[in-house]
């Protein structure tokens, strides 16, 4: 299997390259279950919904919307799903001990 790419190997793991965006001085492959993999893109998912949130309150409040505080709330949800969504991620990488870097992975 190439590093970095999404391929499943025969054992069902995920490999996927991570490092800084700029000149990174290491790149690490994660190996991830299928399990972990679906908690990752909730997380992701949680954390871009945030954004959007974010993003369309800022909007509102540029454009002079004196409603614009209406989105609060629906910030606080969004942050305590990404919150969930991160800690049920990081539980299961821990519990599951499927997250191991490459390099002392020994399969």
């Amino acid at each position: 299997m190439q590093r970095g790419s999404r391929e499943v190997e025969q054992t069902g793991m995920y490999t996927t390259t991570l490092g800084s965006r700029k000149g990174a001085a290491k790149i690490a492959s994660v190996w991830l279950c299928e399990r972990a993999r679906q908690l990752r893109d909730l997380f992701g998912e949680a954390v871009q919904e945030l954004v959007l949130l974010h993003e369309q309150q800022f909007l509102a409040v540029v454009a002079g919307d004196p409603m614009a505080t209406r989105f609060d709330i629906l910030i606080h949800q969004a942050n305590e799903r990404k919150q969930n969504a991160k800690y049920a991620y990081m539980r299961h990488l821990e519990e599951h001990g499927c997250s191991l870097d490459d390099e002392t992975d020994t399969r």
